[in-house]
């Protein structure tokens, strides 16, 4: 791995091919699926993994000033990847146009999008197992969230929060 730091605010480093591996491997295990188009991911020390272009990763990043780099792609820790709102869209994007089944999707009606939109759990069971989830939105995915004992923990950020028109 290599570091790169960037306004010495923000120290990221560039995932090797086996902790690329690894992260494919998670997502597989999750949702049934992983990105096939090659992307450089950055992680910082909050453990957040961001997607950059493979050409972008070649230039030296110490010799310019960078506030921010690359699309917020997911959360990473020992046992799951948490993806952000766009890396599940992303995923979702790619999955549908490679023609790929994935899972632990639920599907979300509009008052289920309504309560979530406004940063309130949703009641729904699923099973006996926590785990993470895509929510999906007639053919769209709204995000990634966390189910546990009967409901859709809200993981929205703030800044998406509002009403909602559906």
């Amino acid at each position: 791995s290599l570091p790169i730091l960037i306004n010495t605010m923000q120290h990221l480093t560039i995932l090797n091919s086996r902790e690329v591996r690894k992260l494919n491997e998670k997502l597989v295990e999750q949702f049934g699926y992983a990105l096939q188009e090659e992307y450089a991911y950055l992680q910082n020390t909050q453990q957040k993994i961001f997607l950059i272009n493979r050409d972008v990763a070649k230039i030296d990043l110490n010799k310019l000033i960078v506030d921010k780099i690359g699309l917020y792609f997911a959360e990473m820790n020992d046992t799951e990847v948490r993806l952000s709102k766009e890396g599940a869209q992303l995923l979702w994007k790619d999955a549908q146009r490679n023609k790929a089944q994935m899972k632990n999707v639920v599907e979300f009606t509009a008052k289920d999008v309504r309560l979530y939109f406004a940063g309130i759990e949703v009641k729904m069971d699923l099973g006996a197992e926590n785990r993470l989830v895509l929510l999906q939105y007639e053919e769209d995915v709204i995000g990634c969230a966390k189910y546990k004992e009967g409901k859709i923990l809200n993981y929205m950020p703030k800044i998406h929060r509002g009403e909602v028109i559906v």
